[in-house]
């Protein structure tokens, strides 16, 4: 082996048909928009989710199903597989030390001769010295200590020599004395790199004959451990050479396919037609009749491509030539024409002696280096191909597009420490991750760290589990990493939660790492980030997203866009856990502990139900049907609530929109498609007043959203209506003091795409500030007259053009 609209009708009649118990509508007020601030449609925080397509659910009923855990596997996702010359493996400059474990997983010892005249293994040289030495015990330790197998060469070459050495009496000594001492050092396997031509030998057997049969036989003698065998790159272009691909597949882990000195054959073959050896690539990515990509496609056509290992050169090819800044020169005869290893090619222009230094790629195949310069040292212009950064980076590529087994190094110590070199080992096959995160979180925003080591990272993948709900794993929004090596990410959590997070790498080569994990709690007493606890959006199918809050799921995976009203249970934990209403009137829970379902109204197959509301002790709550119905729901074992007593009703008449509930759970509003505002009570309850003032648009479906000031009561209440161009319009009820109108707002002139709004904690009927929610998932904030404008919301899912987001809420 070589090395509000303001376009609205502004009526002030027409409220809809009412025949429910004790309905009245008096005083109306149509209200336009006070103040627009210019925000787009659209106008997004610094990062959109962009949720995957809804799962299906049988009968729209269904739950998502959340995987628990994740597979850690590091290193390397591919062989790699790595020669080292028995003098050089204790160098501390190119030797075992100075390279990383972590990036291999299989090193060859290179290597214990065989001798051809009787099978037995060469026992005075300086490969049997090494192999005999600490040295040799240290390389084997450190290297099952990270996971990486170790193997012994065997080596013989020649026509002559592998003639005899194969004779079948001979083989069954060096498979006995090789095994042997493959357990003197706990060592994995054996490598065989016996290379010569297909001959009929002395005892009139071929020699390719006889390799098989001497590898089956190896086997054989060694079912356990890892057998691997060199070939040529060209041995798969006709398989009737030395190698016989085909045979030799059942009985070997692995073909570390030589694909490397083919600038020999390639130099008097097409496209270079030199009539002798003349410079071009060790190892060509294409164009040649020896390359890469060729061989790759002839070995992967014969046999199994988990077999198949892509054998690459860390050396080059220098002499001297007449002339600089030609590629395929002829080296001058006599003259020092040399191999030299990758640590000495590579640093040509840090060199002595070096003048008109000039890099270049090879015209054939565009990838392979070459470099011309004088050299004072040898008096004469010098030239050099091989293997650069760009190349093997090439090279590394097709091996991970083509699915062969991995990549191979002839040899490990040619390339040392340079640490360009593992770091495409690493881009390409391992990329293996680390995670920095503290133990404990003093704010529910937090950040994590997470580096490749060298890998060169297009972005990480991120991964949260909420260990106190039993949810996850959740994906967060990608990480860039933009060709480093390290970056940070953003997370957020609820208070006095434990969280696990996975992280992986996707390399600039297209390596996917395996997945890191770490752990931390987010204090009880942690500040929170901002003025909720959790803030979300529900999408027409059932999915939450959040809006700069810690990921909530557990909710509903509707088949069809069937997702009504969402609400957070009553308590101090909202809005952890909750109900999310489907169009039937089915109550899915979402978030934990779960809540358990009683009694429910349901209308299979019949789209009706339009909202619901929670009592005030969160035991059951009442749903609203479109009509103006008004349905009891328990909880648990809770008892089923008393029915609506008065309620407005519209027979026929989908036009029902919104309820609300008050404080003492007596009753509350109901709101319509055309904005009126219609009290209802609890059987045995008093009516609550009706409304002084509300925005109305007879005959117009306008009406979206409504809220509840704190502290409202039957007889004194206010809030607001949401119309369908982000208008938002004050009520309040005769003797109470009229809400300010709101100063800033999204607001879309025309376009009915407004979906639902939410107030912050705090907000008051004369303090109001909060979100509103489009159709396409824009989060927008807003405020009354005098109030401070809320941060813009920088995480939330978005469907630009998809009219899917129906819900804001939060805690």
């Amino acid at each position: 082996m070589l090395i509000g609209p303001a376009a609205m009708s502004r009526a002030s009649s027409g409220a809809p048909e009412t025949s429910g118990p004790g309905d009245t509508v008096t005083g109306r007020l149509t209200l336009s928009r006070w103040c627009f601030t210019g925000l787009a449609l659209l106008v997004l925080g610094t990062t959109v989710l962009a949720p995957a397509a809804p799962a299906s659910a049988a009968g729209g009923r269904g739950s998502a199903t959340i995987p628990r855990s994740l597979t850690v596997k590091p290193g390397p996702q591919r062989e790699v597989f790595g020669f080292v010359n028995a003098s050089n493996l204790g160098d501390p400059n190119v030797g075992y030390t100075s390279w990383n474990m972590r990036l291999l997983t299989t090193v060859a010892f290179f290597s214990i001769q065989v001798n051809s005249g009787d099978g037995n293994l060469v026992t005075y040289d300086n490969g049997w010295a090494v192999y005999h030495s600490q040295t040799m015990t240290n390389l084997v330790n450190a290297a099952h200590a990270n996971g990486v197998r170790v193997i012994v060469s065997l080596n013989l070459h020649s026509d002559s020599q592998v003639c005899a050495g194969l004779v079948a009496a001979n083989t069954q000594n060096t498979i006995s004395s090789a095994i042997t001492q493959m357990n003197l050092y706990g060592l994995d396997g054996i490598n065989l790199n016996y290379e010569a031509n297909n001959i009929t030998c002395p005892n009139g057997l071929s020699s390719r004959d006889q390799m098989t049969a001497f590898v089956k036989n190896f086997r054989a003698a060694m079912p356990s451990g890892y057998l691997a065998v060199d070939t040529y790159a060209g041995s798969a272009e006709d398989n009737l050479e030395f190698f016989d691909v085909t045979g030799l597949a059942p009985y070997v882990d692995a073909m570390f396919v030589m694909s490397y000195d083919s600038d020999y054959s390639n130099s008097t073959e097409v496209p270079l037609n030199c009539s002798s050896y003349c410079f071009n690539p060790v190892s060509p990515l294409n164009t040649y009749r020896f390359n890469v990509s060729k061989t790759i496609a002839q070995y992967t056509a014969l046999v199994p491509a988990s077999k198949v290992i892509i054998g690459q050169p860390y050396y080059a090819r220098r002499g001297c030539v007449p002339s600089l800044n030609v590629a395929h020169q002829y080296p001058i005869p006599g003259t020092n024409f040399v191999t030299t290893p990758y640590t000495y090619a590579s640093t040509i222009p840090s060199q002595t002696g070096v003048y008109n230094f000039s890099k270049h790629l090879d015209p054939g195949d565009g990838v392979s280096e070459w470099d011309t310069w004088y050299d004072t040292d040898w008096n004469c212009n010098r030239e050099q191909y091989f293997d650069g950064v760009t190349s093997l980076a090439a090279k590394y590529d097709l091996i991970d597009r083509t699915g062969v087994a991995g990549v191979g190094i002839f040899t490990l110590d040619y390339g040392g420490s340079s640490p360009e070199l593992w770091s495409l080992l690493a881009t390409y096959f391992a990329c293996t991750v680390s995670v920095s995160i503290a133990p404990t979180q003093t704010t529910t925003a937090f950040s994590i760290g997470m580096s490749a080591g060298s890998c060169q990272v297009a972005y990480f993948d991120v991964q949260q589990y909420d260990t106190t709900l039993g949810e996850g794993w959740f994906g967060l929004p990608p990480v860039g990493a933009g060709g480093g090596s390290s970056a940070s990410g953003g997370a957020e959590g609820f208070q006095g939660h434990t969280y696990q997070f996975m992280v992986r790498a996707h390399s600039i080569g297209g390596v996917t790492s395996s997945w890191t994990q770490a752990t931390t709690q987010v204090s009880a007493t942690s500040t929170k980030a901002h003025a909720w606890s959790g803030l979300y959006s529900l999408d027409a199918y059932g999915g939450i997203h959040l809006a700069d809050s810690p990921p909530l799921g557990g909710g509903p995976s509707f088949a069809s866009q069937l997702a009504r009203a969402v609400k957070a249970a009553p308590g101090a934990s909202a809005p952890q856990n909750g109900l999310i209403l489907d169009g039937y009137g089915g109550l899915h829970a979402y978030g934990s502990p779960t809540l358990q379902l009683g009694q429910e109204p349901y209308y299979p197959g019949n789209d009706i139900a339009r909202d619901f509301v929670f009592l005030p002790d969160g035991s059951g709550g009442y749903e609203l049907d479109g009509y103006g119905g008004i349905h009891p729901f328990s909880l648990g074992s809770s008892p089923m609530p008393a029915p609506a007593g008065q309620y407005p009703y519209f027979p026929g008449q989908d036009l029902a929109k919104k309820i609300l509930m008050l404080p003492d759970g007596s009753g509350g509003w109901v709101l319509d498609a055309y904005g009126g505002l219609h009290p209802w009570s609890v059987t045995g309850r008093a009516l609550p007043g009706t409304m002084a003032e509300y925005g109305y648009w007879g005959g117009l479906n306008a009406a979206r959203d409504l809220w509840l000031a704190p502290g409202s009561t039957a007889s004194s209440a206010s809030g607001y209506v949401l119309d369908a161009y982000g208008g938002m319009h004050p009520f309040w009820s005769a003797g109470a003091t009229p809400p300010p109108a709101m100063a800033e707002y999204g607001y879309w002139k025309g376009q009915d795409i407004a979906r639902g709004f939410w107030f912050m904690p705090g907000s008051t009927a004369a303090t109001g500030a909060g979100y509103t929610l489009d159709g396409y998932g824009g989060v927008h904030p807003f405020a009354a007259s005098g109030q401070a404008l809320p941060p813009a919301i920088g995480l939330h899912a978005a469907w630009p053009g998809q009219d899917l987001a129906k819900a804001l809420w939060g805690a």
